[in-house]
C-alpha cells in the first residue's frame, strides 16, 4: 500500500496537470471567441454536455452497472442538482461571460480569489485556523495571479456591476463543486461523478441558451479547438483536479490549480503571440513558489 506522503505527491501532481490543462483550454477558448466569433452561451453548455457523455460512456464501456448506479437512488438527485448546476454549471459559464462583460484579466483575477472562501471554508469545517504554509501559499497565488493579470495596475479592475456579480458567481461555484462532490465521490469513482454533474449542468444551461439556434464552429480548425477544449481542458483537467481534491484537500488543490495562468500565458505566447514583460514572469515565480510551499513535506 501507497504510504501517505506517496499519495500526497501524487495528488499534486495531478492537480498540477489539470491546472496546465485548463490553462491550455483557456487559450483555446480565447481562440474561439476572439478568432471565430463564438459565446459563451454557444460553448459552455457544449462543452459540459459532450465532455459529461464521454465520462459517462466511459464507465458504461467499463461497467454499465457502477456507471447507472447514482442514477438509482433518489437521494443523489440534491447532491448531483447542486454539484453539476451549481457548481460546475455556474462555474464555467459565470466566468466566460464575465468575460464577454469585462475582459479575461478581470475575470482571472476575481475568480483566483476563490481559493481564499474555500480555504475559509476548509478551516470552518474542520475547526481549525490554517496554517503557516497554507497561509503563504494563499498569498503567494493570489499576489502571482493578480501581477499575471493587471501588471500591477489595479486600476484595470474597473467593471460593470454586471461583471462583477458574474464573477462573484463564478467564485461561489468554484466553493460549491470543491465541496458539494465530497460526498458523491466517497461512493462512486469520481470521473463518474463528474461525468453525471457535467451532463445536468449541460443539459440545464442548454435549456436557457438553446445554442443550436446559435452561430457554431464551421471548419477545422474550430472544431480542433472545441475538442480541445471539451476532452483535454474538462474531462481531463476536471478529472485530474478533482482526484486532486480528494487525495490533497480542496484548499491546497484550489492553490495548486494557480498554475493555470501560467500555462495559459506560455500556451498564448507559443499560438497567439501573446508578449510577456517583467511582472509576467514576477507572477510566473510567485504561484510556482506557491506550487513548490504546498508540495513540501508537512511536519
Amino acid at each position: 500500500m501507497k504510504n501517505k506522503s506517496d499519495v500526497s505527491v501524487f495528488g499534486i501532481l495531478i492537480t498540477l496537470f489539470g491546472g496546465v490543462l485548463w490553462g491550455f483550454s483557456g487559450v483555446c477558448g480565447q481562440y474561439l471567441f476572439e478568432i471565430k466569433g463564438l459565446s459563451a452561451d454557444w460553448l459552455v453548455p457544449y462543452r459540459l454536455f459532450f465532455a459529461g457523455v464521454l465520462l459517462v460512456i466511459f464507465y458504461v464501456l467499463r461497467s454499465p452497472s457502477i456507471a447507472l448506479a447514482p442514477l438509482k437512488n433518489p437521494a443523489n438527485y440534491l447532491p448531483f442538482a447542486i454539484y453539476g448546476i451549481l457548481g460546475l454549471m455556474m462555474t464555467q459559464y459565470s466566468y466566460f461571460y464575465a468575460i464577454e462583460l469585462s475582459n479575461a484579466a478581470v475575470a482571472t483575477v476575481i475568480q483566483y480569489s476563490a481559493p481564499a472562501l474555500i480555504l475559509v471554508i476548509a478551516c470552518y469545517l474542520e475547526r481549525r485556523v490554517p496554517r503557516v504554509c497554507e497561509f503563504v501559499a494563499l498569498v503567494l497565488a493570489m499576489l502571482g495571479v493578480t501581477l499575471l493579470a493587471t501588471h500591477g495596475d489595479l486600476s484595470r479592475l474597473v467593471v460593470s456591476p454586471a461583471a462583477l456579480f458574474w464573477c462573484a458567481v463564478s467564485v461561489a461555484g468554484v466553493a460549491v463543486y470543491n465541496f458539494a462532490g465530497a460526498g458523491l465521490m466517497s461512493r462512486y469513482p469520481v470521473g463518474l461523478v463528474l461525468g453525471w454533474g457535467m451532463v445536468f449542468g449541460g443539459l440545464v444551461l442548454a435549456i436557457f441558451t438553446r445554442p443550436w439556434g446559435l452561430p457554431g464552429v464551421s471548419d477545422f480548425s474550430g472544431f480542433a479547438a472545441l475538442v480541445s477544449v471539451v476532452f483535454f481542458g474538462t474531462v481531463l483537467a476536471f478529472s485530474f483536479y478533482m482526484t486532486g481534491v480528494k487525495l490533497v484537500g480542496a484548499s491546497k488543490a484550489s492553490m495548486i490549480a494557480a498554475i493555470e495562468p501560467v500555462s495559459a500565458a506560455v500556451f498564448g505566447h507559443f499560438w497567439l503571440g501573446t508578449s510577456f514583460v517583467f511582472l509576467d514572469f514576477a507572477g510566473f515565480a510567485l504561484i510556482i513558489s506557491c506550487i513548490f510551499l504546498l508540495a513540501k513535506k508537512e511536519k
